[in-house]
């Protein structure tokens, strides 16, 4: 297997560094109301980060694509139809903190006044009056980005609001 195993990262690491660092995180995760699982995540990943151990694929493991179907040359239809079993999931969970921000990345500018996620509004509102469906919509996001977002598309009510338009990460 090419993941190491959580104790192949601690023996690396050192049973003691382990120790001293992940009561810390743990601390802070539990105290925001992180479920185990998310934990569990966050620990392992962590562990495989400061271990220092090489968990990239190399490239002679990987086969290229052989053959690839043009989108032109397809011979399915559009079904408007599937669309009432559809679900638009749009990941909007994390701040663009590494290139200097402190909002969601979707809420930079990007032309004519309009943000990503404006411009992702649009075509989610468009397809639903296009096709006269009720076609669902979500985002997932962090606790660090729900709040500006959820206020970015309350000018398209057609959307939803709340619960019914997102759902936070490891919440």
């Amino acid at each position: 297997s090419l993941k190491p195993s959580f104790m192949e990262i601690v023996s690396k690491v050192g049973p003691s560094k382990m120790a001293e660092m992940w009561p810390k995180f743990e601390e802070k995760m539990k105290k925001d109301g992180m479920n185990e699982t998310a934990m569990a995540a966050f620990k392992y990943t962590y562990g495989v980060l400061v271990s220092g151990a090489d968990v990239m694929i190399p490239e002679s493991k990987l086969d290229p694509v052989e053959s690839l179907t043009e989108y032109e040359k397809l011979k399915e239809k559009p079904d408007p139809r599937l669309l009432k079993k559809t679900l638009i999931l749009k990941l909007n969970g994390g701040l663009g903190t590494g290139m200097g921000l402190d909002k969601a990345k979707s809420l930079l500018e990007v032309t004519g006044g309009l943000t990503f996620l404006d411009l992702i509004a649009k075509q989610v509102a468009t397809m639903k009056k296009e096709f006269k469906t009720d076609l669902k919509f979500m985002l997932m996001n962090s606790f660090s980005t729900s709040k500006d977002t959820l206020e970015a598309l309350s000018k398209y009510p057609e959307l939803g609001t709340g619960s019914d338009l997102e759902f936070v990460q490891n919440k």
